[in-house]
């Protein structure tokens, strides 16, 4: 019988070809989660400024352009009694108040979904992309986008206690597929989590 030298013996020779092959495209994959992270960052940034804004003016503003009716602020549009829109001036303190937290609690859903948005392509930037961080970003995202299907409610009860009026019918087709897609996302995180620990327990044989 004739020995086979183990030297010259490659078990997985294509296991290197093959990742020499996806360099390029892991370069690209990180170089474009990195802009995307960076992108998300200025959203953030962004929607923080305009609730701030947004929940100062509510407190604050007593002009023409913030006014109050049917669907909520409505801006850039005058008090018009006849389509029900109130000048914000018209309220108390307490209303107003009420008012700026309503919009924080519907803006605050979107400002967590860009946080973990960023956070999960900051990982896909550094390389990281089947790990259970991963996962656990895209679970946050969907409580996020649950969150926001149930936001318009919990801000039509806040005004409401106040003792202003607003729309009745606060559930909408986006807060439907909000909800959905916060279904869906949960179960997009736990397949990858399955799948990371097959990969696991895979290499773990090899």
């Amino acid at each position: 019988m004739t020995e086979i030298p183990m030297d010259n013996v490659t078990l997985f020779p294509s296991r290197p070809i093959a990742a020499t092959q996806d360099q390029p495209k892991r370069v690209a994959i990180r170089r474009r989660s990195d802009l995307l992270a960076t992108a998300l960052t200025v959203a953030f940034a962004l929607a923080a400024a305009f609730t701030l804004t947004l929940a100062m003016a509510a407190l604050l503003y007593d002009g023409p352009l913030l006014s109050f009716g049917p669907g909520g602020l409505w801006i850039g549009r005058a008090p018009d009694p006849a389509g029900g829109r109130v000048a914000l001036s018209a309220f108390t303190l307490s209303q107003r108040l009420a008012g700026a937290v309503a919009i924080c609690l519907l803006t605050a859903p979107i400002m967590f979904i860009l946080h973990e948005a960023r956070g999960l392509f900051r990982l896909y930037a550094d390389g990281i992309v089947f790990a259970f961080a991963n996962a656990r970003r895209i679970k946050f995202m969907g409580v996020g986008l649950i969150l926001y299907s149930v936001a318009p409610f919990v801000a039509n009860r806040v005004i409401m206690l106040a003792g202003v009026t607003n729309d009745p019918i606060w559930f909408h087709l986006d807060e439907v597929m909000s909800l959905i897609f916060g279904a869906l996302a949960f179960v997009i995180a736990d397949v990858m989590e399955f799948g990371r620990e097959i990969e696991q327990e895979r290499d773990g044989f090899v």
